[in-house]
């Protein structure tokens, strides 16, 4: 493949990345039974993290400079967050309700084309670096910072952006305890700190493979 198509696929591929995903965002608000609500879901946050960080990585691009420090973080924030958003949705919230029309579509995407999207540009088209262990703590920031702020604010006005969350009633409206609150989050952060491990890991194991094929 010529040394300049390869920027270009990647060019093409992180702005479709933030096109696809900001409107399936705005649509899927907008579609929403209830606005307000869909935009306290972590599947939101997250895929607007990542559409601007797809942004601002294709403008980089654009002006021939180098990707610096911080949009690698959010790559790799974006990579985590998105393998949360499928599994999570995949295993625990498909039977929470139906979707219809638009719906639908921005349902698939903002929690399975997406995250597909996200992994195939890292596998395909990020330079793989060795990243120290402690990075994993600084991209689970964020899901942690969420979980806290949401629990609170359902202590002061009873709503709770996931049923998991909620330690009032049983499934499917809530867990029952503060006890399976908490073990929910222990389990959601085990699942965080898994996945950045792993990313850590897949980088290293890339990046030995080139070196050997170099040597």
């Amino acid at each position: 493949m010529g040394s300049g198509l390869m920027p270009r696929l990647k060019l093409g591929f992180h702005i479709s990345i933030f096109i696809i995903g900001f409107i399936s965002v705005i649509l899927h608000i907008l579609f929403s039974p209830d606005p307000l609500v869909s935009t306290t879901k972590f599947t939101i946050h997250s895929n607007l993290i990542v559409s601007f960080t797809f942004l601002f990585s294709g403008i980089v691009l654009m002006q021939g400079k180098n990707e610096g420090t911080m949009l690698e973080f959010f790559k790799n924030c974006s990579l985590i967050y998105m393998a949360v958003n499928l599994l999570t949705y995949h295993f625990l919230l498909t039977s929470g309700g139906e979707y219809a029309g638009v719906h639908v579509i921005t349902n698939f995407t903002v929690h399975y084309l997406i995250p597909c999207m996200v992994f195939i540009n890292w596998l395909l088209f990020e330079v793989k670096k060795k990243y120290h262990y402690r990075y994993i703590f600084y991209w689970v920031f964020y899901p942690l910072l969420y979980t806290i702020v949401s629990s609170i604010r359902g202590l002061i006005d009873g709503f709770y952006p996931y049923f998991f969350l909620n330690p009032n009633g049983q499934i499917p409206v809530g867990v029952g305890s503060y006890t399976n609150v908490f073990l929910f989050m222990v389990a959601f952060l085990f699942v965080f700190v898994i996945l950045g491990f792993l990313l850590i890991m897949g980088n290293r194991l890339v990046l030995l493979i080139n070196n050997k094929r170099e040597a």
